[in-house]
Parts: C-alpha cells; sequence; structure tokens
C-alpha cells in the first residue's frame, strides 16, 4: 500500500485533537481504570465519585455485600470472594486477602482477578482463600484523610476485618491475613502491612505507588499532599511506607512473607528502591519486574507465572487458627 504523506501543520493539529480526545476519556501515563485489565469492566457504569456504596459488581464466588459503620454513620460496600467449595467445607476455616484497588478505580476490577484465582484454586496451584476487595472511596491513598471526611483507613482496620472474622469462616489473626493492593493500592498494602505488623503477616505489593517525602513538591503527589494530608508533613510521615518500615522493622524481620511484583519501566524504579530500603533494613522481600507489562495488575500477575501462586502458598503454608 503506498503510503500518505501528512502536512506537518495538518500533522500538529491531528496530534492537538488526539491529546484532547485522551483527557476527555481520562487517559493518563499510569492508568488504573478496570477497563485496562477487565474487559467488561468497559461495559459496567464507572465510578468517578467516591462513595461508601460503590456499584454492585457480580462474578464467580463474588459477592457485594455492606456492612453498617459506626464510623461513618452508614453502610459501607465491600465485595467478597469465596473459594469454590467453601458452602461445603463445614467448619473448615480459611486465610483472607484484603485487596486494595489503585487511584482512580474502585471494586470494580475484581471479577476478573478472582476468575484466575478461583481456576488456580480448583487447579491446585493456589490455596483456597477467602478474598476481600476493600473500598478505597476513589482516590483516598489508602488513609484517613486528614479533615476527617474519609476515614477510610479507620473504617476497614477498626470496623471491616472485625466484621469479616466475625461474619466467615476465617483463619482470625495474623498468620491468616494478607494486605495486597495494586498502584495506590500497592503503596496502601505496604502502609497497612507495615503500619499493623500485629494484623497481617504477609505483604504483597503489585506497581507500588511508593512515594515518599521527597516527592511532596511535585507532579499528582503535590496535589494528593493537600487535599488527602493537608500539607501535614508528620501527617504523612506517620503513614509514610518507607519510615514505617524502619519504625517496625524488628517486628516485621523473619515473620512476614513480602512481596513486590513490578515493572522495568514507570513506578518499577520506586518499587526497586523500596526492595532495596528493605534489603537495607535486614528485611527479605521477594522482588519481581516483569518487562514490557503496562501499569495493570492482571499483566504482572501473568508475567510472573507460576511464582504468582507460589507466593499464597508460602505466605499461609503455616497458617494456624490459633496464634
Amino acid at each position: 500500500m503506498k503510503s500518505v504523506s501528512i502536512p506537518q501543520p495538518l500533522r500538529r493539529i491531528l496530534l492537538l485533537l488526539f491529546l484532547l480526545a485522551s483527557v476527555s476519556i481520562g487517559t493518563s501515563a499510569e492508568p488504573t481504570s478496570p477497563a485496562d485489565t477487565d474487559p467488561a469492566a468497559a461495559q459496567r457504569p464507572g465510578d468517578r465519585t467516591p462513595s461508601w456504596l460503590m456499584t454492585p459488581v457480580e462474578g464467580r464466588n463474588l459477592y457485594y455485600k455492606t456492612f453498617d459503620s459506626k464510623v461513618v454513620g452508614e453502610p459501607v460496600s465491600y465485595l467478597l470472594y469465596l473459594p469454590p467449595g467453601y458452602h461445603r467445607t463445614g467448619d473448615k476455616r480459611f486465610p483472607v486477602v484484603y485487596w486494595l484497588h489503585g487511584r482512580g478505580g474502585s471494586q470494580q476490577g475484581a471479577p476478573l482477578i478472582t476468575e484466575r484465582v478461583s481456576t488456580a484454586v480448583e487447579e491446585g496451584l493456589a490455596p483456597p482463600m477467602i478474598w476481600v476487595f476493600v473500598n478505597g472511596m476513589i482516590s483516598s491513598s489508602w488513609v484517613d484523610s486528614h479533615d476527617g471526611q474519609t476515614p477510610v483507613e479507620t473504617v476497614a482496620i477498626e470496623e471491616l476485618i472485625p466484621h469479616i472474622d466475625a461474619t466467615y469462616r476465617t483463619v482470625p489473626n495474623r498468620s491468616g491475613r494478607m494486605i495486597e493492593g495494586f498502584s495506590m493500592g500497592g503503596s496502601g498494602a505496604a502502609k497497612w502491612g507495615f503500619r499493623h505488623p500485629e494484623l497481617f503477616g504477609s505483604i504483597s505489593i503489585i506497581d507500588g505507588a511508593l512515594h515518599s517525602s521527597d516527592s511532596l513538591d511535585s507532579g499528582r503527589m503535590a496535589r494528593t499532599f493537600e487535599t488527602i494530608y493537608g500539607g501535614d508533613r508528620t501527617y504523612f510521615e506517620d503513614r509514610d511506607p518507607w519510615l514505617l518500615a524502619e519504625k517496625n522493622a524488628e517486628a516485621i524481620k523473619g515473620r512476614t512473607p513480602i512481596r513486590i511484583i513490578t515493572r522495568t519501566q514507570g513506578l518499577g524504579t520506586a518499587n526497586r528502591r523500596f526492595h532495596d530500603h528493605l534489603s537495607a533494613l535486614g528485611i527479605t522481600s521477594e522482588f519481581h519486574a516483569v518487562r514490557g507489562a503496562p501499569h495493570a495488575p492482571n499483566p504482572l500477575y501473568e508475567g510472573v507465572g507460576s511464582l504468582n501462586w507460589s507466593f499464597y502458598k508460602r505466605a499461609f503454608e503455616f497458617v494456624s487458627e490459633v496464634e
């Protein structure tokens, strides 16, 4: 086919139109839309306004649930995944993975993840697990906002986890709990895992947005620092995963399986630095960098192959109902 030469002025106009279209549909350098990883998500109503009751989502072995929060004075939604055969296993208890979504995302990306989990459990690649997809109010950074309007961490730690343990057949201690998340949720997993070592026995960071206190004055983080942390450096540092790892290193060493899955570009640099930071503290972490992977959880899981499922087996190998 003969190529067509486009005049330079017209080329500039077309480029400008493309950029404007990209902005209008929410394209970014770090897309976190569920549609990036779950084609069915593109057909569901998008969650763009923070709400304690997010849009219901359906999937195999997946249930939309709510609980009454005393902290916020209204019902709060979560998605619950029960392993195949859960209702036929009598009084058997299961470990729980608490999963935190990325910035601008919600619980809508769960069906593709849980479909893969169900298949892995049925094939014996992964242990039977309960998964809880937590409501992160779209862009909370997984911390209580400085102004008190969105106490995401308090709701999850003080209310959701006790609710899950009281309602379902969980292993209700740290050995039976993993905190895992993607992007903003990966940072959230690091924050919660290192801030609450008494609650979580394993930590899984998927291409985490691992911003440190030296990045508060530039880019998107500068706006987050003002809107979420109230411009309060002390408030930020109390929730900084880099500093939390230093503070609680002794409570983590040798007793908390940790993994980081990331890319070789983008956030990969910060994730590798965080892995090196943990190593310097004497904290062992499993590290995988997937070459050419997009900023999306499922391609990253797939990029490490069977090692993905091996981590859950290792994390829950010595799970104990009494601790």
